[in-house]
């Protein structure tokens, strides 16, 4: 190996000594609370070579969460989805989208909050065109079994691939962030188990929504068989009723 490409072997590790650091950091103390400083120090980094990489501690926070997007990608592909039926393969993403968050818990946690405006609003164009088009690739990796499921009449086309894909990542999103909510407030000061979130099993609850989201999607395609079986009225009872009424 040469000069050049061990420099660059060597810059790549620091940058992910970096983005190692500051998952640790930001999910201790938040993204507000967390400082460079802190980062720097837990890198064995000056605070100056984290400038080298990164713009802003904004840029750094989206930055790794690009890093877990890309993760998560890998984390569907890990359920081999293409061996499955579309309905089987978007059983998969789910379970795989479950399997990740457990995984890889502080980056899960840490996903849900990269949409504020408080981080955006501060990010480079770059950074933040690398975040949506990971984010991007993640949704359209999953789209691809949707259509396929409208194409091959496993499932109807009342909402189109994206819009389906979508209802999935926002309810199963919700689901297992208000899951990690109930976990932390039991951890902190208890919870009462009388009441709605702490009375819910999460986990049941997430098969659930996967079955009533799968079934949505199919009932454009019972709807359609359903149309199709039925007989065509012959229009008679209309044209009897226009001759009575000459009569």
């Amino acid at each position: 190996m040469g000069i050049p490409e061990r420099k660059e072997r060597e810059k790549l590790m620091r940058r992910e000594t970096i983005l190692g650091a500051a998952e640790s950091v930001f999910f201790d103390k938040g993204l507000r609370a967390a400082t460079l400083d802190e980062i720097a120090d837990k890198a064995e980094v000056s605070k100056g070579t984290i400038y080298l990489y990164f713009a802003s501690k904004e840029d750094l926070y989206c930055s790794l969460m690009t890093k877990a997007l890309i993760l998560l990608l890998d984390t569907f592909r890990e359920f081999r989805p293409e061996d499955a039926g579309p309905e089987t393969a978007l059983r998969r993403f789910g379970e795989a989208y479950f399997d990740f968050s457990s995984r890889h818990s502080h980056l899960f946690r840490m996903l849900a909050a990269v949409e504020s405006p408080a981080i955006t609003e501060h990010v480079s164009h770059e950074v933040f065109s690398a975040l949506e088009e990971a984010s991007d690739k993640v949704l359209s990796y999953v789209a691809t079994y949707v259509q396929k499921g409208i194409d091959e009449g496993a499932f109807g086309n009342e909402i189109s691939s994206h819009e389906a894909v979508v209802l999935f990542w926002v309810s199963l999103s919700g689901l297992l962030n208000l899951k990690e909510r109930s976990l932390a407030m039991k951890r902190v000061n208890g919870l009462n188990a009388d009441s709605i979130i702490g009375s819910v099993d999460f986990d049941t609850l997430y098969k659930k929504c996967q079955d009533y989201l799968l079934t949505v999607l199919s009932q454009g395609k019972r709807r359609a068989a359903r149309l199709r079986t039925e007989p065509k009225a012959s229009g008679r009872p209309i044209k009897e009723a226009k001759a009575l009424r000459r009569k």
